[in-house]
């Protein structure tokens, strides 16, 4: 499997890893994999670490990503961490395109700084 959801519920948090392509196919395999998680556990956190994968889509599927999320509240309303390589394309336009349409999600080079935000309360 291109990619891995694991709950750890010392932290509360659910931690997506991918490895290989990342392209539209696997975008919806792996919302689909990710609402009975979401479902089971209540969970509003997420990190996807996407440092071992390669992303293989258009600018216009990364705009479409926010909206996918939107169409599932239990996504839509998860405070969300991308992992990514510095300057990897098209992570930025996604960030912003989320925030745009409400979504909590910032981009992260470094794990730590991602878990940090992740697990500060928001106020």
């Amino acid at each position: 499997m291109p990619f891995h959801i694991e709950y750890d519920a010392d932290q509360e948090i659910i931690v997506a890893t991918f490895l290989g392509e990342i392209n539209m196919t696997l975008v919806k395999e792996y919302i689909a994999a990710l609402l009975p998680v979401l479902e089971r556990t209540g969970c509003r956190r997420l990190l996807s670490d996407s440092r071992g994968g390669e992303l293989k889509v258009t600018a216009m599927d990364i705009m479409k990503f926010p909206e996918m999320a939107g169409a599932h509240p239990l996504i839509a309303n998860l405070k969300r961490a991308v992992l990514a390589h510095p300057g990897t394309s098209g992570y930025e336009l996604y960030e912003t395109l989320s925030g745009i349409q409400g979504q909590t999600v910032r981009v992260f080079a470094d794990k730590a700084d991602a878990m940090a935000w992740l697990l500060a309360d928001e106020d």
